[in-house]
C-alpha cells in the first residue's frame, strides 16, 4: 500500500513483461488493474523496452488511454490509464538521457523519471498516481461529531452530490 495525504494505493508488483515467457494469468491481471506503471530501465534500451510493452498490451486488447485503438478489433477494448516510470536515474548525467529518451520516443504517455536506488522522484510519482485518477477526496461530518480528516470519501472528479449521499448510506440519495 502506497499512502498519499490520506488515501491509499494498492500496487502490484508484477513479473516484467517479456515476449520469451509470460504467465498465463498476466494479461487478465492487467486487463482488471485501474492503472498500469510501466518501469523502464534508462541503462536497457529503453525505446525498446517501450515498444515492446506497448505491443504485447495491444495483442491483449491493452490500450492505454487517449491512444488510438484499431478499428479492426474483434472484441472490445479495454483502456487503462498508464504511466511509464524512467528507472535508473541516479546520476545528473542521467537527466541528458531521459530527455533524450523522451524527444525519441515521442512520447505522448504521462512519464516520470525515478531512482528507485537513491529515492529520487518516488514521492512525485505517488503524486502524479493521484493527479492520473482525476479523483477528489470529500470530507463529511456525522451531526453532533468532530470532523474526521482520516477518512474520506474518495470518488470520481466530476461526481455529483447524488453519488457522494450513496456512499455515505443507500437511503441518503432516496431521500
Amino acid at each position: 500500500m502506497v499512502p498519499y495525504e490520506n488515501i491509499q494505493f494498492q500496487l502490484i508488483d508484477t513479473p516484467p513483461l517479456s515476449k520469451e515467457y509470460t504467465d498465463p494469468w498476466f494479461a487478465d491481471l492487467l486487463r482488471r488493474v485501474d492503472m498500469i506503471i510501466g518501469v523502464i530501465d534508462l541503462r536497457a534500451d529503453p525505446l525498446q523496452q517501450l515498444q515492446d510493452a506497448l505491443s504485447m498490451l495491444r495483442d491483449w486488447r491493452i490500450f492505454p488511454t487517449g491512444t488510438e485503438i484499431p478499428a479492426d478489433l474483434k472484441k472490445p477494448p479495454f483502456i487503462k490509464r498508464m504511466l511509464v516510470a524512467v528507472n535508473k536515474m541516479d546520476e545528473a548525467k542521467d537527466e541528458e538521457d531521459y530527455e533524450v529518451f523522451l524527444e525519441l520516443s515521442e512520447m505522448k504517455l504521462p512519464c516520470i523519471g525515478i531512482s528507485v536506488h537513491r529515492g529520487r522522484n518516488l514521492s512525485a510519482l505517488v503524486e502524479k498516481i493521484y493527479d492520473l485518477f482525476e479523483i477528489i477526496r470529500v470530507f463529511t461530518r456525522a451531526p453532533g461529531k468532530a470532523h474526521d480528516p482520516s477518512a474520506p470519501f474518495v470518488l470520481p472528479r466530476d461526481s455529483k452530490l447524488e453519488e457522494l449521499a450513496e456512499k455515505v448510506h443507500k437511503d441518503f440519495k432516496r431521500s
